[in-house]
């Protein structure tokens, strides 16, 4: 667990510069979107908040169990994160917020089953120069994690979709407070398929231009 608090206590996620855009922007990110935790993440944050695993699932979490047994820890399934206060629209977890969260725009992807990392151009961060830079200062941070490759590769079938959570917050009444979805059940629930548009920056200028071919 130490490796996560020397990451939280090296990179902050946010500074003055983002906090702007993110507050403009009204958190497009934390919609439609799974909440992924590392292994063993769910241990760290619940030791900070002061109670124990079991709790913290119950309270905060779903599962992902994979044909081979591998479990993934993700964020409750519904409309909102399960740490953000619906009244001061804060997060609660700040200090110690899952780190997928925390690093974004940056992402994790494979590529000859190699972990590489790249800025999300369709967040609004992206487009500052500044900020790409801030967070590409995390890289080294999550070098350290030493990542699954084989649990990552589970985590990239999903973590580019875009989710209905109508559909997920009706299908998991289902289920338990801690309910466990196959990733085939969760693939299911994807939103209907909209054409994104590519966002790049010209660093020169500071603005965004269209491309023609879209991402998928």
């Amino acid at each position: 667990m130490q490796k996560y608090e020397n990451l939280h206590k090296i990179f902050s996620g946010s500074n003055r510069n983002t906090f702007k855009i993110c507050r403009e922007c009204g958190g497009a990110c934390e919609h439609n979107k799974i909440g992924t935790l590392l292994p063993g993440e769910e241990e760290y944050m619940a030791e900070k908040m002061g109670i124990n695993v079991s709790e913290f699932k119950i309270r905060y979490l779903d599962v992902l169990k994979i044909d081979d047994g591998t479990l993934i820890h993700v964020l409750k399934l519904g409309k909102l994160c399960p740490f953000l206060s619906e009244e001061s629209k804060e997060c609660n977890c700040r200090e110690f917020k899952p780190v997928f969260c925390k690093i974004y725009p940056l992402v994790l992807t494979l590529e000859n089953e190699k972990i590489n990392f790249k800025i999300d151009n369709s967040c609004k961060l992206s487009r500052k120069k500044a900020c790409r830079l801030y967070f590409e200062t995390a890289i080294p941070l999550l070098s350290n994690l030493e990542i699954p490759v084989d649990w990552l590769r589970y985590v990239t079938s999903y973590d580019n979709l875009c989710f209905d959570y109508d559909q997920l917050k009706e299908y998991r009444r289902r289920k338990n407070k801690y309910a466990v979805f196959s990733l085939e059940e969760l693939l299911s629930l994807q939103k209907a398929k909209i054409e994104p548009i590519n966002l790049c920056v010209d660093f020169g200028h500071d603005f965004v231009q269209k491309v023609e071919e879209p991402v998928f």
